[in-house]
């Protein structure tokens, strides 16, 4: 049996609703349905749809017959009768919030005369009109200081027989929130009842005093008369809202919870505007305080029941205690890959804690098998292995045949074994004439540590040529023989140890490559580590030095870039947290970088006499260092892409007070004394670190916007890349909200690249979650879409007042939607339009500035708001490429657009039906349309032709582009300006392109484009372009002057600059 939530909704003549499995059904009339049906939580809402599933048909729910509660003290009467109200007892229900069963409704009896029996009648009956098999009465009951009878009669209808039940209220069940707390009483209905009414009544029988002074009371929760559902293995349990029964003739619309909820949050239905509360949401704090990977120790903060779901899978109903709580992954689960683990309410519908968790195959520590197991070892039990596994695949992708894949095989077997396990096997390395990269490693014995990490330079696979010199200290083993044992590589041998400063400056004197980077002998590199580390040189401007994120053995964050306070200590920042977090995964400028992994052109090294001597022997030699970087004018970058394993300790230990350890204490004074005038100006110690770690900014930006950019996918998001390019140019730290959450996996990882930090589940799971800790965080907030800023608007100016809200309509939704109408001559568009344009005008005369694209759309705007809005141009950036494919292999036409896009797919498909034709007849030469774009749909792969050729997403946008002679936008709605005729323009292919399609560029027809509108010129200008060479190159050259002059990344920093400006945001760098 499926058990199930009911509640009631805020009032009697309210829809009904149902939320299950993270979606709202509401039953309305057909009335009803025809009008605005939303869900909603805080501003975000979501539509509800017409559903074509039933969920009373789905859950078993159609049978259920609930004890009618609304206004129930009126239909209560005693006996002896009271003589004025209160004098014998009084009802609520769901009154006494402590003592409500969750999710239920809670008949709560208080017997004021707790001295003389009395029998409580509840007048009001279940009326059963006719009853199935296995039809059942059921309630949960529970009770305070009394002894007290449930009278439970059954009367049929047909016979008037009528059949009593009398069950004692058992002491022992005391009632709360929690269903195991309520004594069920499940009465079978009597043989022959066809059909009749189930009326109640509590025998009050006496009080039983237990040394408090309060009355008796007792508590009916969830009364009903239901059918067992078929055995089901689903484990949800569906909350109902409002009067069942009411449902049967209505219409079942549907639609999801539209974000994670809060502690506070209100699940809120809208029909027609009117607006109703189906659920607050009070849930419970869930902390992992133990995880042993099969098991895990969860405390809460309530006594609650809770789904939990592995994978997406309900797997168990689980019910947690205020202390904490045990949960044993089952055995299936165990194997040794990722699980994502959710613990959900009841109904499956509102996340309260999830997390990606390795359920291991093996719990036997990965040292423990080292030491006592022999190779193969298994993989599943390495931090490392991922990584392993990604150098290995980099190796195999690229398939250079001069990499030796049996010593990569068994580099990676020493990996895995450990250090103390390592055999000193002949390596090879290769030796560039040219190397792009110096790798200076200094060693001083334990040539296991370094044989190790040499290993690792061998298995992590990376574009960019080294060299490796291995600087031996006076090693007194093995480490005196390294050449003998790994040939291609430069040993340097001292005699006399001089400590790890004067070995590093040893090192990097006899550096051949264009960069040194240093690394320590206890480490694992990564792939790319080395290519992460050079491409920041390129990446940002002006950089000195690069360092690496580095991580212990066992996964956990070792070092995310140094922060230096105002003291002049040093911070580890990130120790010993996860080095996941989004925190600690973008690349930003920072105090100092960790001499374990760092990387500074060569040229400059030499410049600043690399490492001080005055911190000889070692230690704040690489703070030192980065503070002398900044001293000569360059900027110093923590490249959390770049990883590398740092077994911290192996070679000078950890404890200060000793050894060589002992001089990070004696050369602090020496730092603080040599770089207090740079220092001074820097925080409090240990105060706000996330926001101190943050150097070279003037302030924070988030940008929100409903997903993360995909530049390949879709002009927009290629728009979002270069205005998070222009806001970092004005010295701006940009951080990214997207409305879903969701990381993206490359995209995602190239803005962390670019220096953007991008906010993502399950570090928080909403856009609201993130915003109530860290909205004040920011000068300024860039929304793109209405309906984003719609959702975060009212929260933004509530949680952080004083910061500026720029607002990227992207285009005007309504416009698009009007023109769309109008094309279409629908009426039920047209009013959708209109209810649009009241929602996106509300956003624009409510935030500080709005950015356009184009004329036209500010002409509008300003038309509609009166004059009031601040509107100002949104800068759109082209890179010119140069033209790489001649005139001569070029053929046909081409479109590009994104067909998540409406207007591009209605273009298309007008294009094709009724300019296609003409323009194969207006010319010789042959005449065909490639049609590329992501999301492509199957009406338009079914427009596929001798002439018409639906290829559909490419990687290289070029291919688009220079494949091809012309271009065309037959784009007959939309709004805002056109990405895709911007790159066409760039990339010199001649376009032809509807009105809308040119709207708001500034182009000139028959100059730089060909700007038509019937069926005869779009033909004619087909024609002009594939028969006249010369014109050919003339549109195509001024097309490209033209995007040269006005949409350059100098012209669009300067407009982005007026934006902010118009916004009050003066502090930009110059």
């Amino acid at each position: 049996m499926i058990p199930r939530v009911n509640l009631p909704l805020a009032k009697p003549d309210d829809s009904s609703a149902i939320i299950v499995n993270g979606s709202v059904y509401a039953a309305v009339s057909e009335v009803q349905a025809k009008s605005r049906v939303e869900v909603s939580v805080g501003a975000i809402t979501a539509p509800l749809n017409p559903s074509s599933n039933n969920p009373l048909r789905t859950y078993a729910m159609d049978a259920d017959i609930v004890l009618d509660v609304d206004h129930l003290a009126a239909a209560i009467s005693s006996d002896p009768k009271e003589k004025s109200p209160g004098e014998i007892y009084s009802v609520w229900v769901n009154h006494l919030t402590d003592w409500v069963l969750a999710g239920a409704q809670t008949v709560q009896l208080m017997m004021t005369d707790r001295d003389t029996p009395s029998r409580i009648e509840i007048e009001r009956t279940i009326n059963i009109e006719a009853t199935t098999a296995g039809m059942v009465f059921e309630t949960w009951l529970a009770q305070h200081r009394g002894r007290a009878n449930l009278l439970v009669h059954f009367t049929c209808s047909q016979t008037q027989r009528t059949t009593s039940h009398s069950i004692s209220f058992d002491p022992t069940f005391q009632g709360g929130i929690a269903r195991e707390n309520y004594q069920h009483v499940r009465i079978p209905l009597p043989e022959g009842f066809d059909a009749g009414q189930v009326w109640l009544a509590v025998d009050y029988l006496g009080y039983v005093p237990d040394g408090h002074d309060v009355e008796p009371f007792f508590f009916l929760a969830d009364t009903r008369v239901s059918v067992p559902s078929i055995p089901s293995t689903s484990l949800v349990d569906p909350i109902r809202i409002g009067k069942p029964g009411e449902e049967r003739t209505k219409v079942w619309m549907e639609g999801d919870i539209p974000c994670h909820v809060m502690n506070g949050d209100e699940i809120r239905l809208s029909i027609g505007g009117n607006e109703q509360i189906l659920l607050n949401i009070t849930p419970p704090i869930l902390t992992l305080k133990e995880d042993y990977g099969h098991t895990l120790v969860i405390a809460s903060d309530q006594a609650i029941e809770l789904l939990l779901l592995i994978d997406g899978e309900p797997i168990e109903q689980v019910n947690f205690g205020t202390s904490h709580n045990v949960v044993r992954l089952p055995s299936k689960y165990l194997t040794g890959t990722t699980r994502h683990l959710c613990f959900k309410d009841r109904s499956g519908s509102i996340t309260y804690w999830e997390t990606q968790h390795l359920a291991p195959a093996i719990i036997t520590p990965a040292d423990v098998l080292q030491r006592e197991a022999a190779a193969p070892f298994p993989s599943t039990v390495f931090a490392q292995t991922p990584r392993r596994y990604a150098s290995l695949k980099a190796h195999m992708e690229n398939a250079d045949a001069s990499v030796d894949m049996a010593q990569v095989a068994y580099a990676m077997s020493v990996l895995e074994g450990g250090h103390d396990n390592v055999k000193l096997k002949p390596l090879t390395f290769a030796q560039p004439d040219a190397p792009k990269v110096t790798v200076v490693i200094p060693a001083h014995n334990k040539v296991e540590v370094t044989y190790l990490a040499l290993c690792s330079l061998l298995v992590a696979h990376n574009h960019a040529s080294f060299e490796v010199i291995v600087v031996d200290d006076a090693s007194t083993d093995e480490t005196r023989h390294l050449e003998d044992i790994v040939s291609g590589i430069t040993v340097l041998h001292n005699d006399t140890a001089q400590r790890f400063i004067r070995s590093c400056n040893q090192g990097a004197a006899e550096a051949k490559g264009d960069f040194i980077a240093l690394l320590n002998n206890d480490v694992e590199v990564t792939s790319g580590w080395l290519d992460e580390l050079l491409n920041a040189f390129d990446r940002f401007d002006n950089v000195g030095l690069a360092g690496s994120k580095l991580l212990y053995p066992d996964g956990a964050l070792q070092d995310a870039g140094g922060i230096v306070w105002g003291t002049g200590n040093p911070w580890n920042y990130g120790n010993r947290q996860n080095p996941e977090d989004p925190r600690f995964s973008y690349a930003r400028q920072t105090d100092y970088l960790c001499g374990a992994a760092m990387m500074v052109p060569a040229d400059l090294w030499r410049a600043l006499d690399g490492f001080s001597s005055y911190m000889e022997p070692m230690y704040f030699e690489d703070t030192d260092f980065a503070f002398k970087v900044r001293e000569a004018g360059y900027s110093t970058w923590f490249v959390p892409s770049s990883v590398v394993y740092h077994f911290e300790g192996m070679t000078s230990g950890t404890d200060v007070t000793t050894g060589f350890k002992k001089y990070q204490e004696v050369n602090r004074p020496k730092f603080k004394r040599r770089w207090a005038k740079d220092f001074a100006k820097f925080g409090k110690e240990g105060c706000t670190p996330d926001l101190e770690k943050d150097r070279g900014i003037v302030g924070r930006v988030l940008f929100i916007d409903y997903s993360t950019p995909r530049p390949d996918q879709d002009a927009g998001s290629y728009a979002a890349l270069q205005e998070i390019r222009l806001v970092q140019s004005l010295g701006y730290k940009v951080s990214f909200l997207p409305s879903n959450m969701a990381h993206l996996g490359s995209y995602t990882e190239e803005l962390q690249k670019m220096g953007v930090e991008m906010i993502y589940a399950p570090f928080y799971l909403s856009q609201s979650e993130y915003l109530a800790q860290h909205a004040v965080d920011f000068d300024a907030f860039y929304i793109t879409r209405y309906y984003v800023a719609r959702d975060v608007l009212s929260q933004l100016r509530k949680l952080a007042p004083e910061a500026r809200v720029l607002f990227n309509n992207a285009d005007l939704h309504f416009l698009r939607e009007i023109r769309a109408a109008q094309s279409e001559n629908d009426e039920t568009m047209l009013e959708k339009a209109r209810q649009t344009r009241t929602d996106e005008m509300e956003i624009i005369n409510n935030v500080d500035v709005v950015l356009s694209y184009n004329d036209v759309e500010h002409s509008v705007i300003q038309a509609y708001s009166d004059g009031a809005a601040k509107v100002v141009k949104c800068p759109w950036v082209v890179d010119v490429p140069e033209m790489r494919t001649p005139l001569s292999k070029r053929r046909g036409l081409s479109f590009l657009g994104s067909f998540r896009h409406h207007p591009n797919g209605e273009g298309v498909s007008w294009f094709i039906r009724d300019i296609l034709p003409a323009a194969i007849h207006a010319t010789p030469s042959p005449v065909d349309l490639s049609i590329y774009g992501a999301a492509m749909t199957d009406d338009i792969k079914a427009l596929a032709s001798d002439a018409v050729n639906p290829i559909g997403f490419v990687e290289n946008i070029r291919d688009a582009y220079d494949n091809h002679r012309i271009f065309v936008a037959p784009l007959r709605s939309g709004a805002g300006i056109k990405g895709k005729v911007l790159s066409a323009l760039a990339h010199g292919i001649p376009c032809v392109l509807s009105p809308t399609a040119a709207e708001g560029i500034g182009l000139r027809n028959g100059h730089d484009c060909f700007i038509v509108n019937t069926p005869s010129e779009w033909a004619n200008a087909i024609a002009r372009l594939t028969e006249d060479d010369d014109l050919w190159h003339a549109i195509s050259a001024n097309a490209q002057a033209y995007m040269w002059d006005a949409f350059s990344f100098n012209q669009g920093r300067a407009q982005m600059r007026s934006a902010f400006e118009a916004a009050d945001l003066y502090n930009t760098v110059d």
